[in-house]
């Protein structure tokens, strides 16, 4: 004799709520097996066990209703390979993707950490890795509006997926620099990190020796910072080897008291 379970029951059972029976229900996806023609409760028996525990095993493998439905339709073993192979390089892309997600977030707690806990108004030499980078070379002064100067690097460059907070640098060249013109920077680039997908066209930050300096401020209080840094850099007997990237760890985009700003700069040097 067949036992009849309510739909509460059934709920209850397989720890599903009611209403997604009721769903399933109407989506044809899981009728009952009679429904009370006065009451219009609906009852289940062990035939719709058997169904509602494979629709439970196909959504926790991350399935849509829909693929479900179109399996029940038709039930064989070619289809389920097809629609499990389908759904295995689904995950695949959803796992490079969070693989992505987990580098970037890494990498901004690194630089949030860096900015906190750095030797401000302290030049240090520090040895980088060589960085994948594009950029924009046209002249840029800290007055002027970097938004529309990064719209612009997007768009030549083709970086248009691209999170661009956070990885901006200005770009100081070294003649400016021993002129002393500290606020008349060469153009901006954007800095790849783990995670990013880097066009064809990048070019690179040599790796190498690099004289740094973290202070509290904006690029509008950098000038001072570049004097003192070439001051140091003399005084260690390093000399300026190339162009300086200059970063905002904290800016504006993170938060809005100016006092929290935290900028880096990084010049190659030579002994």
């Amino acid at each position: 004799m067949t036992t009849d379970f309510s739909i509460g029951q059934l709920a209850q059972l397989f720890d599903i709520p009611v209403a997604t029976l009721r769903y399933y229900d109407e989506i044809g996806l899981l009728t009952p097996a009679r429904v009370n023609p006065h009451s219009h409760y609906r009852y289940y028996g062990t035939p719709q066990f058997e169904r509602l525990s494979t629709i439970k095993y196909l959504r926790a493998l991350g399935l849509p209703l829909a693929t479900i439905a179109d399996f029940f339709a038709a039930r064989e073993l070619s289809k389920l390979t097809s629609m499990l192979t389908t759904q295995q390089q689904q995950v695949e892309a959803q796992l490079r993707l969070l693989t992505a997600v987990q580098q970037r977030i890494n990498t901004r707690l690194a630089q949030i950490k860096t900015a906190q806990s750095a030797n401000f108004d302290v030049t240090e030499c520090v040895t980088l890795p060589e960085r994948a980078m594009v950029a924009l070379r046209q002249p840029y002064r800290p007055q002027d509006d970097i938004e529309l100067v990064i719209a612009k690097l997007r768009a030549q460059t083709g970086a248009t997926n691209e999170i661009f907070l956070g990885k901006v640098a200005l770009m100081l060249d070294q003649q400016a620099i021993q002129a002393g013109h500290f606020d008349r920077y060469a153009g901006i680039c954007l800095l790849f990190e783990p995670g990013d997908t880097v066009p064809p066209h990048q070019e690179h930050l040599a790796a190498g020796s690099y004289a740094q300096r973290i202070f509290h401020g904006t690029h509008l209080d950098a000038p001072m910072q570049y004097r003192q840094l070439l001051a140091d850099c003399r005084a260690h007997g390093w000399h300026v080897a190339g162009t300086a990237i200059e970063t905002a760890l904290i800016d504006y985009g993170i938060t809005d008291q100016v006092a929290q700003s935290v900028t880096q700069i990084q010049l190659p040097i030579k002994a």
